[in-house]
């Protein structure tokens, strides 16, 4: 897995994909800047890309790239994957986390944690983990084995959708439901 370097100055304006720059992927310490240098690993563009292209009216807004191991370390207590370039946070607007997070699932992402009701961590760490934060320091956070449910999947065709109301219940009530709702959210992505 390639992970490239750029630095702000000279490349915070570049173009990494159709929809993600490098100076997206800064890293900030409580919003203000914290140095130059950004890594950035090639294959989490890809994934994000495959992402922005499963909420296609939506755009994927990273909340939080790349971190100096200074900086994960004060926050977390240990140097994760932010460091490495192959984290981010992110949010979707009309997304709630649970979807995004079962969305990130589908698209093949390896690390997937939710961060809050809107936020979620994505990661290509080469392994799959999953799991649910509650609180910012390494241990805290609770392992589940997937996020995917018939819950989700309901979601995320109403979201990919617009059905609501009485298309919803018919889709509820069909005999198959859990499996027709899997099947219709797995197409959509």
């Amino acid at each position: 897995m390639a992970v490239k370097t750029y630095s702000f100055a000279k490349d915070g304006n570049k173009n990494l994909s159709p929809h993600f720059k490098v100076g997206e992927f800064r890293p900030k310490r409580n919003g203000i800047p914290d140095g130059d240098k950004i890594l950035i690993a090639d294959e989490l563009i890809a994934m994000l890309e495959k992402l922005s292209d499963s909420v296609k009216n939506a755009s994927i807004i990273v909340t939080d790239g790349y971190r100096t191991p200074a900086f994960d370390i004060a926050l977390t207590g240990k140097a994760g994957q932010h460091t490495t370039g192959k984290a981010a946070d992110i949010r979707c607007n009309g997304y709630d986390s649970a979807v995004l997070a079962g969305l990130a699932e589908l698209v093949g992402f390896d690390g997937i944690g939710i961060i809050n009701d809107t936020a979620i961590h994505v990661d290509v760490r080469g392994y799959k983990v999953r799991f649910i934060e509650k609180g910012t320091k390494a241990g805290t956070e609770t392992r589940v084995q997937t996020f995917l449910n018939t819950g989700v999947y309901k979601r995320m065709v109403e979201s990919k959708t617009g059905f609501t109301g009485e298309t919803m219940a018919y889709l509820g009530n069909h005999p198959y439901a859990d499996d027709l709702f899997r099947k219709l959210a797995v197409a959509m992505v």
